[in-house]
This record gives C-alpha cells, sequence and structure tokens, in this order.
C-alpha cells in the first residue's frame, strides 16, 4: 500500500500499537450506534451504523458526541 502525505512517517503510524478502546452496539431511537462507556451514565459516540445518509447529519449523535445513557 503507498501512502502519500506530507505527514512525517512517526506522526502517521502514532497510535497503530494502542489497545483499542472497549465499545458496545446501542440502539437508539431505532438507530445502531456504537459507543465508548465513559464513567458514569455517558458514553462516546465512536460511529453511526445506518444506511441513510440522513442518519449522518444528526448533530448530537455525530462521532465524537457524548450522549446520557440513562434517558434510554
Amino acid at each position: 500500500m503507498l501512502l502519500y502525505t506530507v505527514l512525517p512517517l512517526e506522526d502517521v503510524l502514532a497510535g497503530m500499537d494502542a489497545e483499542p478502546s472497549a465499545t458496545m452496539l446501542l440502539q437508539l431511537a431505532g438507530l445502531d450506534l456504537e459507543v465508548e462507556q465513559l464513567e458514569g451514565f455517558r458514553a462516546k459516540v465512536v460511529r453511526v451504523l445506518s444506511t441513510d445518509p440522513n442518519h449522518y447529519l444528526l448533530p448530537h449523535l455525530q462521532p465524537g458526541s457524548i450522549i446520557r445513557l440513562d434517558q434510554f
């Protein structure tokens, strides 16, 4: 595989050896999400699992968003 980038190789490969964080699947209003559980009743959205492009435009469910699990 070739990778053309202006970034140094060390920056591109940074974190490749790190263990991935544990995630879980969550269904929210009929939409499947992969989330990383945080302390308390919070979770960070890792990715949206949907074939509907409109689901990716929801600002409160974009990857990196923090959601509260006690509301479901």
